[in-house]
This record gives C-alpha cells, sequence and structure tokens, in this order.
C-alpha cells in the first residue's frame, strides 16, 4: 500500500514539473490606448518601456543597438489593418541602411526588420509568428531599391 501512495506522490511531483517547464512566460500587454498612436512620431513606440524590452528581448542587445541606430530620421506611425507600422534610417543613409516596427494591436506581438543594402535582411518576430506584410512590403521595396541602382 505505501508503495501505491509512494508512486502516486512521485508521479505527480513529476507531472507538476513537466507542466511547468512546457508553459511559457507571459508577454507584457501593449502599452493601453497603443491602437490609436497612428500619427505620432515613431519615438513614442521606441520610448515605451514595455515595447523596448520585448524589443531587446526579441533581437538581442548588438541587433537592438543597430535597430536604434537606424532610427535617426523618423517617420510618423501609420496603421494598416490590425498593425501600426513606423520605420526610420540613420542619417544621410536612408535606402542602406534602416529599420522598420510593425505592432499587431490585436494579437499582442512585436516585428522589427534591419535592412541593410550590403547584408541580408533580418527580420524579427515574436511568438515564431510569420513577418507581417507591412514590413513585408517595406522591405521588398527597398529591395527594389536596391537593385536598381
Amino acid at each position: 500500500m505505501k508503495t501505491v501512495l509512494y508512486t502516486i506522490i512521485l508521479v505527480g511531483i513529476l507531472s507538476l514539473t513537466v507542466f511547468g517547464q512546457t508553459s511559457k512566460p507571459k508577454t507584457a500587454p501593449l502599452p493601453a490606448g497603443i491602437a490609436t498612436w497612428s500619427g505620432e512620431y515613431s519615438e513614442k513606440l521606441l520610448n515605451n518601456a514595455v515595447i523596448k524590452s520585448r524589443l531587446k528581448r526579441l533581437m538581442g542587445s548588438t541587433n537592438y543597438a543597430s535597430f536604434m541606430e537606424s532610427f535617426e530620421t523618423l517617420t510618423p506611425i501609420t496603421k494598416d489593418g490590425d498593425f501600426l507600422f513606423a520605420g526610420g534610417c540613420l542619417i544621410h543613409a536612408c535606402t542602406h541602411l534602416e529599420s522598420a516596427i510593425a505592432i499587431n494591436v490585436k494579437a499582442n506581438t512585436i516585428h522589427a526588420a534591419i535592412f541593410n543594402d550590403e547584408k541580408t535582411t533580418l527580420y524579427f518576430n515574436e511568438r515564431g509568428s510569420k513577418t507581417p506584410k507591412p514590413i513585408a512590403n517595406w522591405a521588398a521595396n527597398l529591395d527594389t531599391i536596391k537593385t536598381n541602382k
């Protein structure tokens, strides 16, 4: 009888350990009212503590630094369906070194990309999601410009 009881307890403990390992950390919610930020300058997105933290975790420190370097020249935030989108470029290097961010306000996901005309474009998508249309279209436009030079 003791053996059965010990077996049940052991199975219970192992089950809790397995379930604890498979759960994913919660993603911080997006800032309240973010869906209305269209028309604001992209620094509002980039300077928000929650978005900044999620970008750093998504991209890593080296890529995040490159990403931010490309936001010296800012553009207004635009809305494209469920996405807020903003891009920027290095001063005097637009179409050569640019970055973009797209936030799906409905799905609570952040997406980013770094374009360098001498390298392959880098894409970063939270939760392994697909690169959204606003970033894909932005990158395709820059690739077209690069090809036609």
